[in-house]
């Protein structure tokens, strides 16, 4: 058999790989990202959104220094819960429209419709949302939302948050 196990033409061979347990897939930690990485999505995302905010359509100037002071890049589903640093997985948002995001106040619908939870967004945040109700998208030519993102969210943080 020890010869016959080595031999892939073999059935032996291949049974050797069915007998054995199961090991349970772990990946393994994925590395921090360097700072040029998280410089390059910072500002990708902004230049998708032409520097407005996806939720309220406020339009900013491109910044003179790095960081931005009105914008906030978000991330649609959080890095630590399996969201990827990626463009796609990204909102540019004022900081009140991100940290309400954040939070679960405010969330994306299947059809790109903005939903709030009325009982917990500040009044002045709805009021400046879109008038359209609907998040603007991102230059395709830079990046696509990521709709299974969008869905994370609403399920486990919108949905999720008390």
């Amino acid at each position: 058999m020890a010869e016959d196990s080595d031999d892939p033409g073999h059935p032996d061979y291949w049974k050797q790989f069915l007998a054995e347990p199961n090991a349970r897939f772990e990946a393994s930690p994925a590395e921090k990202p360097t700072l040029d990485i998280l410089r390059s999505v910072y500002s990708q995302v902004l230049r998708a959104f032409d520097f407005t905010c996806a939720m309220t359509g406020a339009v900013f100037a491109e910044p003179k220094d790095f960081l931005h002071d009105a914008l906030q890049i978000a991330p649609i589903q959080p890095i630590a819960m399996g969201g990827l640093l990626h463009v796609d997985n990204f909102l540019c948002l004022t900081t009140p429209a991100a940290r309400a995001f954040a939070a679960g106040q405010i969330a994306v619908g299947p059809r790109l419709e903005l939903v709030a939870d009325l009982s917990r967004l500040d009044p002045e945040l709805l009021e400046s949302l879109n008038p359209t109700g609907r998040l603007r998208q991102p230059d395709p030519a830079l990046a696509r939302l990521d709709l299974r993102a969008l869905n994370f969210h609403r399920e486990h943080i919108f949905l999720g948050s008390d």
